[in-house]
């Protein structure tokens, strides 16, 4: 995840992955049946079932790596926040994710689901302290990823939302407003395109028209984290307005 606690404390949220198993509504898709199935499971005994399924034939074994991967990579956020994406677990567990992803997108050239994690893999090693050169290449390695779910499914909310975050952190405002606009022409009610917006007007310093964005997500995200975040902001931002001291709010 990309955010960062700044001199004002807002929840910013620029990247979402596609993590099957984090959805609350009925399974729809044979990836959410799969997913569904292993929910109540032990981590251990989640990687040892999925290794073992891993090993059969496809499709089940492209959602075996799928989710392994999405295991590795989970335990590699959860290792950032603590440690920062720097220190060796969350870099080894990344490194694991990428592994995973990649032999579920080489038995299925077509699950956008991974290519969009593989892309949220590559954005999160950009985060990484190192030579400009190098995060640069992982940044472009990280927009590959991310276009080629979009070339699977060009209407994807999370590959275009992550792919517009990606450009709102390397000041590419305009491609990125782009890319959340090109989701909301879809899908006027995604929480994650105006919680994306918002993030951008906030960084610009135009308050009001964040506001109205984060609204709106908290509006179709009612009971989600999405929806949380963008109430707790709106209630951080109304208070910074009220107090007519300016403040500066730096880029996630």
């Amino acid at each position: 995840m990309h955010w960062t606690i700044r001199t004002v404390s807002l929840v910013l949220l620029a990247v979402v992955l596609l993590l099957a198993g984090c959805r609350e509504q009925m399974p729809e898709t044979d990836l959410d049946r799969f997913v569904a199935a292993l929910d109540g499971l032990t981590t251990e005994a989640k990687i040892d079932t999925l290794r073992q399924i891993a090993t059969d034939s496809p499709p089940e074994s492209v959602y075996a790596n799928y989710q392994l991967g999405n295991v590795y990579y989970e335990a590699a956020v959860d290792s950032a926040r603590v440690r920062g994406w720097n220190h060796p677990s969350a870099a080894a567990r990344l490194d694991s994710a990428e592994v995973y992803f990649n032999r579920a997108v080489a038995q299925d050239s077509l699950m956008v689901e991974a290519y969009v994690n593989l892309g949220a893999v590559w954005d999160d090693r950009s985060e990484m302290i190192g030579k400009r050169g190098d995060r640069v290449l992982r940044q472009e390695k990280a927009e590959q990823m991310y276009s080629k779910a979009l070339v699977i499914d060009p209407h994807n909310e999370k590959a275009r939302c992550n792919l517009g975050a990606l450009y709102m952190r390397v000041n590419r405002t305009t491609d990125a407003k782009n890319e959340f606009q090109q989701v909301l022409a879809v899908d006027p009610h995604s929480a994650l395109a105006h919680y994306n917006l918002a993030i951008m007007f906030a960084e610009s310093k135009l308050y009001d028209e964040a506001i109205l964005e984060w609204k709106l997500a908290a509006k179709y995200d009612r009971d989600g984290d999405i929806g949380a975040r963008s109430r707790e902001n709106v209630k951080i931002v109304e208070e910074l307005q009220q107090t007519k001291t300016p403040q500066k709010i730096l880029t996630p």
